[in-house]
């Protein structure tokens, strides 16, 4: 994906939400191919909420927040579809398109995203 085409989904996403088609099972059984959902940008994403980014391939990913981390001198997200088994490379914020609209996340959603991280964070000290 063209830099310029992202930017461009990003503003849309802040305006009135943009509509994408999912492709693929990495968050099943929370969301299944072929699924329209709308995305809307936000000022702030918070552990739990389902996001749109780019990926470092080009392509547009829908993963769940596990939180945050230092990256290239700012934050960045910790993200992992729920159906995956390793978390994805961290997030830069420019690279996020919006969070998934219209999905019940609850409290439990939030803390157990929270666990996934605290998980990967342990394994990372043991090495």
């Amino acid at each position: 994906m063209h830099p310029r085409t992202l930017e461009f989904l990003r503003e849309l996403a802040g305006d009135e939400g943009v509509a994408v088609v999912v492709r693929g099972d990495c968050m099943e059984p929370l969301i299944r191919g072929g699924a329209r959902l709308t995305v809307r940008k936000r000022r702030f994403y918070f552990p739990g909420d389902v996001i749109v980014f780019r990926t470092p391939n080009g392509e547009l990913a829908a993963h769940r927040i596990l939180g945050y981390r230092r990256a290239g001198g700012g934050m960045a997200f910790v993200t992992k579809g729920d159906h995956c088994l390793r978390h994805d490379a961290p997030i830069e914020p420019s690279m996020v398109v919006g969070a998934v609209e219209g999905l019940a996340i609850h409290y439990g959603d939030r803390l157990g995203a929270l666990a996934r991280l605290g998980g990967i964070i342990v394994r990372r000290l043991r090495r």
